[in-house]
């Protein structure tokens, strides 16, 4: 839960969700055919976060016991910057990177601390991720300290995996091995994995025909050791213990070229699954689409008549610039339809089981775990990529929804889709952007009159993205034009197209930089799906200035906060297209201004950070959030408060379109406490208990005080 501020109240959900089973709170079975299972690293380490190894790993390659060689600019080996928003303070590590666009501090997580690891695997429960295959690459390794704590890890793994009900497995990549070592694996998991570690005794490890499941990454690579010979040998150990044998191969195994040695044949029938590599062999959908007709069924066709069961992998997308070079955003995700393209091609040829490459893998660029999703999320003097990179604006939990989305088709839960469904934000931010290049959501449209309005007497307008006076970064949307006529004159351009819903505590802000008289009169507004607009629906913002354009705003020549609480007065309605505007009744005359920052959020933004806040108006006095609450809910879920006994507290619960669906009120005073249930007779029609699966946002009010909290709910 995103939930800074503190607010007091006892909120009692148990009967409101007795009938709304949510699938991703249920225990997933530990059978591995029929999952969609992502590889999981964990290898990310900060200096001061008390694990053995005792430096900086996996954002960089630091000195042991030395905290000042820290990631910084030029120094770091990973492409995607984490959205640390949701972390513990206590697990987040202060980096040598100036500060991120928003003017918070530069830091990053340590995948070696619990509250880490239990994140992670409340996010795979959360979003329906059915589990993960854990990364080992400490077998062999002469470092002890690195495989104590790699060994820690894998207890924490086990925990967090029988606490969310998620599945996981051990896989062992021989990357770093010698031929001679590859009976490391065997005392490995004989004395570790499944002995002193006793992995394979939790309910949760996967297995399949009764066996527990074990991954071997890396035979048969042209760039790997290991003879056929050698290689059988390790495999026939694994299943002479007992152990069903995973195999990650080359994606030419079949055809034994390639990125695959020749003679390996023997060593790919061995395993009881193979899991081709296929990250970075193809670039976009229609390389996709050939891979799945020349390789993909074939290979299918291949295993299902020799005995063998099948995951191929899928990934995101591809870069990996800050750590081996080469382009930046190597392989785009367009959007999650590369990944979903090949997901589909899957669907269709009848594949059972599917691997994600990766659910962690900031490094490399293929990460689905939450990920910076603009300028603001990152350090403002080295590259990396964002979700929005593609040009549109992407929430940071994107591809983990994307995920889910896969995982509930796969279990024919949801029809399957040409292209992606789901919406590319659910909150609380549903659009924000700086203008900045490679980075944030970019213009749909340039210099183009919304068809919503006839431009009228205005000449040689403008309206495109320029590095001229940018707010934060190096760009900002310059307008300009000129004025022909005294009797009036306006154009209002298209910028962006969007699907965004009005939630009662829907906001729009944006930052304006007149540079003359006239340019006072370029605002944002926004167009509805049913042909309404902002400026006609009576808004103001929060000084109380009409939200029309012809109001005119702001000084001259410095930048000009406008901050709207749009859900005041267009909830319940739908933005299609955010608009750019010149408007009034004037001289005429040139105008040049400039627009950025413009944000579309439920809730209140804390302007220090710009993480979403409950309100921007101070918490009343004694109000303190005690428990925090699981998303998605299950029945006995409780969200406790402390409040004072002389508040008033309602709640109410809206769908994604701004409809009321339930209502709240206070029902007893206890020590100085409210205890507040649902009132089935508030809610409209009377259905609280008729709530489809979906996403809602539970508002608590307090006088002027708001918090805005996301809910899912899923049947």
């Amino acid at each position: 839960m995103k939930c800074r501020l503190q607010l007091c109240a006892i909120v009692s959900l148990s009967t409101f969700l007795s009938t709304a089973a949510v699938a991703q709170s249920q225990t997933v079975s530990n059978t591995l055919v029929g999952k969609v299972i992502c590889g999981y690293q964990a290898w990310f380490q900060c200096y001061g976060d008390g694990s053995p190894m005792q430096k900086w790993f996996g954002w960089a390659n630091g000195s042991y016991r030395d905290s000042n060689v820290r990631p910084h600019a030029g120094f770091l080996s990973f492409d995607i910057y984490p959205d640390i928003s949701d972390y513990p303070p206590s697990s987040l590590f202060q980096t040598g990177f100036q500060n991120l666009g928003d003017r918070r501090s530069a830091k990053l997580f340590s995948s070696w601390t619990e509250e880490v690891i239990d994140k992670h695997f409340s996010w795979m429960q959360m979003y329906g991720i059915d589990g993960i295959a854990f990364q080992n690459f400490t077998v062999g390794s002469s470092d002890l300290v690195y495989k104590q704590n790699h060994d820690s890890e894998s207890v924490r793994i086990k925990r967090a995996a029988e606490k969310y009900g998620r599945i996981f497995y051990v896989m062992y990549d021989i990357s770093s091995l010698q031929a001679s070592q590859f009976d490391s694996l065997k005392t490995d998991w004989a004395n570790k994995e499944a002995g002193v570690l006793h992995l394979t005794s939790s309910p949760q490890y996967a297995t399949q025909n009764g066996k527990p499941v074990v991954a071997i990454w890396g035979f048969g690579f042209i760039d790997r050791v290991g003879t056929p010979l050698q290689c059988l040998d390790v495999i026939n150990w694994f299943k002479s213990q007992g152990c069903y044998v995973v195999g990650g191969v080359p994606t030419y195994w079949r055809t034994g070229n390639n990125d695959s040695k020749p003679g390996f044949d023997s060593v790919y029938k061995s395993f009881d699954m193979l899991s081709p590599w296929t990250v970075g062999r193809f670039a976009d959908t229609l390389s996709a689409d050939n891979y799945a007709q020349d390789i993909l069924v074939p290979d299918l066709q291949y295993c299902q008549k020799n005995g063998i069961d099948y995951q191929p992998v899928m990934f995101p997308g591809f870069s990996w610039s800050n750590w081996n070079g080469g382009s930046q955003n190597q392989i785009p995700r367009n959007r999650g339809e590369f990944l979903w393209r090949q997901f589909r091609n899957m669907k269709q040829a009848g594949i059972q089981s599917m691997y994600v490459a990766m659910f962690d893998e900031y490094n490399e660029g293929t990460a689905i775990l939450k990920a910076a999703d603009s300028y603001y999320e990152i350090p403002t003097d080295q590259y990396f990529v964002t979700t929005s990179a593609d040009g549109t604006y992407l929430s940071s939990d994107f591809y983990m929804r994307l995920a889910g989305k896969i995982t509930r088709v796969q279990n024919n839960l949801d029809p399957l889709t040409a292209h992606v469904t789901i919406p590319y934000s659910e909150g609380p931010w549903y659009f924000r952007t700086s203008f900045e290049q490679n980075y944030d959501a970019q213009p749909n449209w340039i210099s183009t009159p919304d068809p919503s309005s006839i431009p009228t007497n205005v000449s040689s307008a403008s309206c495109a993205p320029v590095q001229e006076e940018p707010r934060l970064g190096q760009y900002a949307l310059k307008v300009s034009g000129t004025v022909t006529s005294t009797a009036g004159a306006f154009y209002y351009f298209k910028v962006f197209d969007v699907n965004i819903p009005v939630l009662p505590t829907s906001n729009l802000t944006f930052y304006t930089f007149p540079k003359d008289s006239l340019a006072r009169h370029i605002s944002v507004d926004l167009y509805m799906a049913d042909g309404s607009n902002l400026r006609d629906a009576g808004a103001t913002d929060s000084t109380g200035l009409s939200m029309h354009p012809a109001a005119g705003r702001g000084q001259l020549n410095t930048w000009n906060k406008t901050s709207c609480n749009i859900g005041k007065w267009i909830n319940g309605k739908t933005i299609k297209r955010i608009m750019v505007a010149y408007d009034n009744r004037s001289p005429t005359g040139n105008f040049t201004g400039y627009v950025d920052d413009i944000s579309v959020y439920a809730g209140a933004a804390d302007t220090a950070t710009t993480s979403i806040m409950n309100s921007s108006i101070p918490a009343p006095k004694g109000f303190h959030l005690s428990q925090n609450y699981p998303n998605p809910f299950n029945p006995s879920t409780t969200i406790r408060y402390e409040v004072p006994v002389a508040s008033h507290v309602s709640l109410n619960v809206y769908d994604v379109l701004g409809r009321k669906v339930a209502t709240l009120v206070n029902e007893t005073k206890q020590a100085g406490r409210y205890e507040v249930q649902w009132n089935p007779s508030q809610t409209n029609g009377g259905q609280v208990f008729g709530l489809s699966s979906g996403v809602y946002f539970y508002v608590l009010q307090a006088g002027s005080f708001v918090d805005t909290e996301k809910l899912l709910l899923l049947k």
